[in-house]
């Protein structure tokens, strides 16, 4: 049986010693802990992130998969207000709130993971990330970011317009 861990990643481009840590979630062991990079996560074959990759994580995510760890993060994160309202009174009894938390975002993950596992729907939920994913997606999202900030000297935002 292959070992799942559900992570509520934060991001650290700086780290200091306040910054936020991710917040993980055993559900074998119905444990929440807090690891400062994903790479410390090396004794799980599984690892579901929610839907927020952020820069500092590419290289550690990079570590994950060429140690041959599967790495899946969560394809719908607009339905985050729905699988809350739909897990609310599980949500309360195992955290004692129903507003967001890090350790209820991490339990959700986990809850609509068992679910989907369910009604075999998994595939919807979680996208797997693959090696080509890892290297090419970075610089996808540089070259976006590029073309949405115009040149300080320029009247247009493309070239060619």
């Amino acid at each position: 049986m292959s070992r799942r861990i559900f992570i509520d990643t934060k991001w650290n481009p700086k780290k200091h010693e306040n910054s936020k840590k991710h917040t993980c979630y055993h559900p074998d062991k119905d444990l929440f802990f807090e690891v400062d990079s994903l790479t410390e996560l090396k004794e799980y074959d599984e690892i579901y992130l929610d839907s927020s990759i952020f820069p500092d994580m590419w290289r550690q995510l990079e570590e994950l998969v060429s140690n041959g760890r599967r790495v899946y993060y969560f394809a719908r994160p607009w339905q985050w207000k729905k699988i809350r309202k739909k897990f609310k009174e599980e949500l309360k009894a195992r955290t004692g709130r129903m507003s967001k938390s890090d350790e209820g975002d991490v339990f959700l993950l986990w809850k609509v993971y068992e679910l989907s596992l369910v009604r075999n729907t998994t595939h919807r939920y979680f996208k797997p990330l693959t090696i080509i994913d890892i290297e090419l997606r970075p610089l996808l999202m540089r070259e976006n970011a590029l073309y949405k900030k115009p040149p300080k000297n320029s009247k247009h935002q493309h070239s060619w317009c």
